[in-house]
């Protein structure tokens, strides 16, 4: 008898044995060898909505529209060379190509992703056995071109590739479609609102449209920050891509170079040299040198751009004097000053919720040979990213303490309601208020007649400012390219209680080269124009409010 039981016991774990094996041989080919039918099944897309990417006020820089996808079942159609010809005069296509695509195994087949809505009613009137159509939803950029770094692009299946699309991929787009009746059964994804202003936006584009044409500059690009908030309110590159065609435009083009590339800082690298000397009581705007055109250090001569003589303090940041900044920075020690640099940032990521931010070089100072403070002091052996220099300038606009650069304010749902809100973060006070308000002070004095700065200069308008221009390093040789520059202007608007922050930077401009002289002006041009829209008038400016 116990014999019997036994048997069956063992009977009954074979088949269970058996069929579970089975099971797992059926699951493993139909995930392996039949991947299509869990990966690619049109029944499992397109009926979620890409959400909306907006600028700070609303606008729609980012949205989707409703399209159709054909694909076939090979298995259910009857004549696939007539079907083939039918969908190849009707979407218009090669017709070789689609019957090749029907001649497969697979259980189906696209033939054309995101077809405009007016062939559906073509191909309904086909009413060909096994052909089907799919509702899809193509992203559509509005604004083509319009800040197309920050806000980067999706693919085909609706996933995030480059930029805020990227980013936010996982809040742009939900991965399955929610159940009836839920509370938050909404089918499309949450919105992202950027700190962007399109007005700003465009005008800035606009202008560096302008000097990338007449410079002949291999790279223009320009940001506008509030120092207060850290909110970017333009960010912008030239050469540009329109995003509605983005597969027409090599990585080098796409990629977001305001904070992807570094570069050596040049002269707009003194100001904060300056700030840290000034703010340990190092130096005084009063304190003098004497300029004779060039100085030796180490047995190294690094020349200035001019011989300025007895020059104060407050001059040497006007007219830019580099012998007089490398005297300045004999006074602080090598650990002191790496200490207080990376305070501002430098040598490190913003922590901008964009992908593909460089650090920028900031070497410890073990590593720096008798020259590198000195060189330090005019820009030179750090480099930076865009990003990174204008927000250790907003610092000192705001008070001397560093915020948190954003470009991304919010992530509302798709009734409007609030997700998320990214709010102004500050991380850490870099100098005193009274060294912040002292160093504006002197920087008023760049955009004066005998400033390098003179160019950015608006009537009416309080402006601080510093200019920039730096070698280009060669990377295959060492050393630095010769007769190629890198320009660059900071202007801080209106001081002494700047509201905004505008960096233009110039790669290799040709011809005029210096950052006066290229990247001073283009300032100008976009201060002249958004300043009246964001309410910052002559002798009034006091008044300004930004959201």
């Amino acid at each position: 008898m116990q014999d019997r039981i036994r048997r069956r016991f063992i009977v009954v774990i074979i088949i269970i044995s058996l069929v579970f094996s089975i099971l797992v041989i059926r699951i493993t080919k139909l995930m392996f060898f039949q991947k299509e039918l869990f990966s690619t099944s049109p029944e499992l897309t397109g009926n979620l909505e890409r959400g909306f990417i907006t600028d700070r006020n609303g606008e729609k820089l980012a949205l989707s529209l409703e399209t159709y996808s054909v694909y076939v079942r090979p298995n259910e159609i009857e004549n696939k060379k007539e079907a083939a010809l039918s969908l190849s005069q009707t979407l218009e296509l090669p017709y070789r190509k689609i019957l090749r695509n029907m001649n497969t195994k697979k259980s189906f087949v696209w033939i054309k992703r995101q077809v405009d809505i007016a062939y559906s009613e073509q191909l309904e009137q086909l009413n060909i056995q096994g052909v089907y159509t799919q509702k899809e939803y193509k992203r559509y950029y509005p604004f083509n071109t319009l800040a197309a770094h920050v806000i980067g692009f999706s693919g085909i299946d609706q996933k995030g590739l480059e930029g805020v699309e990227y980013e936010f991929d996982r809040v742009l787009y939900p991965k399955t479609e929610p159940a009836a009746g839920s509370l938050n059964s909404y089918k499309r994804g949450y919105t992202v609102v950027l700190t962007i202003d399109r007005y700003i936006q465009e005008i800035v584009e606009e202008e560096i449209e302008k000097a990338y044409k007449q410079t002949g500059a291999k790279l223009i690009n320009a940001i506008v920050m509030r120092p207060a908030t850290g909110r970017i309110l333009a960010m912008a590159n030239r050469p540009a891509y329109d995003l509605n065609h983005f597969r027409n435009y090599s990585e080098e083009i796409i990629r977001n170079k305001a904070i992807t590339d570094t570069f050596e800082p040049g002269s707009t690298f003194k100001i904060f040299i300056a700030s840290i000397l000034m703010d340990k009581g190092l130096v005084h705007e009063d304190d003098t040198f004497t300029c004779t055109g060039s100085i030796n250090i180490g047995g190294v001569t690094i020349h200035d751009t001019g011989i300025h003589g007895l020059i104060n303090f407050r001059g040497v940041l006007e007219r830019s004097c580099n012998v007089g900044m490398i005297e300045s920075a004999r006074r602080i020690g090598d650990i002191g000053l790496f200490e207080n640099l990376r305070a501002f940032g430098f040598g490190t990521p913003t922590g901008i919720m964009l992908s593909g931010e460089a650090h920028g070089i900031l070497r410890n100072p073990k590593e720096w040979s008798k020259i590198s403070k000195s060189e330090m002091a005019i820009g030179q052996e750090v480099s930076v990213t865009a990003l990174q220099l204008i927000t250790a300038a907003s610092a000192i606009a705001n008070g001397g303490v560093l915020m948190q650069p954003r470009i991304v304010r919010r992530i509302e749902r798709p009734d409007g309601s609030l997700v998320k809100e990214y709010k102004p973060l500050k991380i850490r006070r870099v100098i005193q208020e009274k060294t912040a308000s002292e160093i504006l002070d002197i920087l008023i004095g760049v955009l004066s007649d005998r400033g390098t700065g003179y160019k950015a200069r608006i009537e009416g308008y309080t402006i601080a400012g510093k200019t920039g221009t730096s070698q280009i390093a060669d990377t295959k040789k060492g050393g630095y390219l010769e007769d190629q520059f890198y320009a660059s202007f900071v202007g801080f608007i209106p001081v002494p209680n700047p509201k905004i922050v505008i960096l233009v930077t110039l790669d290799r401009p040709v011809g005029e080269v210096y950052g006066g002289q290229t990247a001073a002006p283009v300032f100008k041009n976009i201060v002249e124009r958004i300043a009246p829209y964001l309410n910052i008038l002559p002798a009034a400016s006091d008044v300004y409010v930004i959201q």
